[in-house]
């Protein structure tokens, strides 16, 4: 009976001892760091090449120095770039708050606009009141917007 792709492979029979001692062994390979680095040697220079080669080691140390120092402004950038975006969060914020500040002072200044202009003299102070009101939030507003925390 011929197996087609959709039947199941039949189990396989459990190893006997005597199948394991057939098995040839794994072949020795150098060493591999988790970075995938042969560890024996790198960029084709091994430790025997390097002991009692005074320019060699020289510029290994060099090398190993300009790698250092490029690190070193790259982490630079890097904190300078998220001050920046720390910054700029912190502004869109007092933008955000000023903005709310800004919208909810548009309603007392409506409402009081029209209580003064609907002739109602007895409502007068109340209406000035209420424009008092909108005036310190659309104060506050841009304060948040423009001022705020710099």
């Amino acid at each position: 009976m011929a197996t087609s792709p959709n039947t199941p492979a039949q189990p396989a029979a459990p190893a006997t001892p005597a199948a394991a001692a057939t098995v040839p062994p794994i072949p020795a390979s150098p060493l591999i760091n988790p970075l995938g680095f042969i560890q024996s040697s790198l960029a084709g220079v091994t430790v025997d090449d390097l002991l009692k080669n005074k320019p060699a080691l020289t510029m290994l140390l060099h090398d190993h120095n300009r790698l250092n120092n490029e690190n070193g402004s790259l982490k630079n950038e890097l904190n300078t770039a998220n001050t920046y975006v720390s910054g700029y969060d912190h502004a869109k914020t007092r933008a955000r708050t000023g903005a709310v500040f800004q919208a909810a002072a548009a309603i007392p200044v409506g409402f009081a606009i029209n209580i003064l202009t609907g002739g109602n003299n007895a409502l007068a102070t109340t209406g000035w009141a209420i424009l008092a009101l909108g005036i310190v939030f659309q104060i506050v507003g841009l304060y948040y917007a423009f001022w705020g925390d710099n």
